[in-house]
């Protein structure tokens, strides 16, 4: 079910592959991960928590975007402005997470604090950056092929990240194990040598061409007010229900080795192979009726997850909500990330692109902070229910404003 693979194996593409994988590992790396060591050195929790905000750079990457757009780096002349950008933060993401594999948590703290926060800069600016030359130098049905590989990259980054540096601490120092993740990122960074970009003219770098343009330019294209609001109440249901995932599953009587097994591994496996079929199907059908299906079959999610609560911790129901959430959030995945792209001009990629996914994060950072007072008030079953009808206002905006939609 798919495309065949040659379409995946297209020169231009496959590199996009391994900067998924450079892309994603980072964040794994110093999250989930470095807590892990951190707490395994003996450091109290308390000062484990501090690491949390590291992370923060990948909610603001937008506001330096209009210097990767319009800032050419010296050598830019030679590789093309956005491939200049990404190697000087893969380099800076490189040589950090060597810095931070000399430290010890418990002994070094701050340094390692504030060396995971210079990782998470430079990741979070890679990400960025990978997405904007995606953007520009793919069209098309490559375009959409492309990201699907990066997507699926992305979860490689992911488990190489995580299940694998997990596995090889068990016999090796988190000393070396983070050594050795350095190479997930030398796998990015060969992989960008492989993309052409064509090099870039000096751009004056003001007020009017690093702000105005992009958000001109996208006005004249698009009804920026609605688009905007869209994505907001698009991403409520996925960003209220999301958070509370483990919480239920723990809550109505799973165990940790349940939940780790079926969610975390099974789950993880069942949402890469939506992301393939995200790319199947944007190939074959127009955004608005997928996004509008999608949104659809989301509210169903919501249900599923009701349904969950009223059963209890019955294992065989757990595995079919997990199968259904993940393959159409996997599919979800892909297609608002190829949306988002479309949305975009190659002239202001990373401004443009940058501005709209941080438009993402709002429901998961602002009304996701109260979706454990809510569930904890309404009860489950009443929860999901909510978390269902918060998509419905994305739905009539998508209904109504059929105009609104030009790609």
């Amino acid at each position: 079910m798919g495309h065949p693979l040659k379409e995946y194996c297209k020169l231009n593409l496959l590199p996009f592959l391994g900067l998924g994988i450079s892309v994603q590992a980072p964040i794994n790396l110093i999250g989930g991960l470095l807590m892990l060591w951190a707490t395994g050195s003996g450091l109290d929790l308390k000062s484990v928590g501090i690491f949390a905000a590291v992370t923060l750079p990948y909610s603001l990457k937008f506001l330096w975007a209009p210097l990767i757009d319009r800032l050419n780096l010296p050598w830019a002349s030679v590789m093309g402005r956005k491939r200049a950008w990404c190697f000087l933060f893969q380099l800076g993401v490189l040589g950090g997470l060597f810095f931070i594999s000399f430290l010890d948590p418990k002994i070094n703290t701050m340094p390692l604090f504030f060396g995971c926060l210079f990782i998470a800069i430079c990741a979070a600016s890679q990400e960025l950056t990978v997405d904007s030359l995606r953007i520009d130098v793919l069209k098309g049905d490559d375009l959409t092929n492309g990201t699907v590989l990066k997507e699926f990259g992305t979860r490689l980054g992911y488990f190489a990240a995580t299940a694998g540096m997990i596995a090889l601490s068990s016999v090796l120092s988190w000393q070396t194990v983070y050594q050795i993740s350095c190479a997930l990122v030398l796998i990015g960074m060969v992989s960008l040598m492989m993309i052409s970009e064509k090099p870039s003219q000096s751009t004056p770098v003001n007020f009017e061409t690093m702000i105005y343009a992009p958000f001109r330019d996208l006005m004249k294209r698009q009804n920026l007010a609605l688009l905007c609001l869209f994505i907001v109440l698009y991403k409520l249901c996925n960003g209220m229900l999301g958070k509370m995932a483990y919480p239920f599953y723990y809550d109505i009587g799973f165990t940790k080795n349940q939940i780790a097994l079926v969610s975390a591994t099974f789950g993880s496996i069942i949402t890469t192979l939506g992301i393939f079929m995200g790319g199947f199907v944007l190939n074959k059908f127009k955004f608005r009726p997928l996004l509008l299906t999608l949104g659809m079959i989301e509210i169903l999610t919501s249900l599923a997850f009701a349904w969950l609560a009223v059963l209890g911790p019955n294992l065989l129901a757990f595995m079919c909500v997990i199968i259904f959430d993940n393959i159409i959030g996997g599919i979800g995945s892909a297609v608002w990330v190829v949306f988002l792209s479309k949305m975009c001009s190659r002239n202001f990629s990373a401004t443009q692109y940058g501005f709209l996914n941080a438009l993402t994060m709002v429901p998961l950072t602002l009304i996701g902070t109260a979706s454990g007072w809510l569930a904890q008030t309404l009860g489950w079953v009443d929860f999901f229910m909510l978390t269902g009808l918060m998509m419905v206002p994305a739905l009539c905006l998508l209904s109504f404003h059929k105009k609104f939609f030009t790609v």
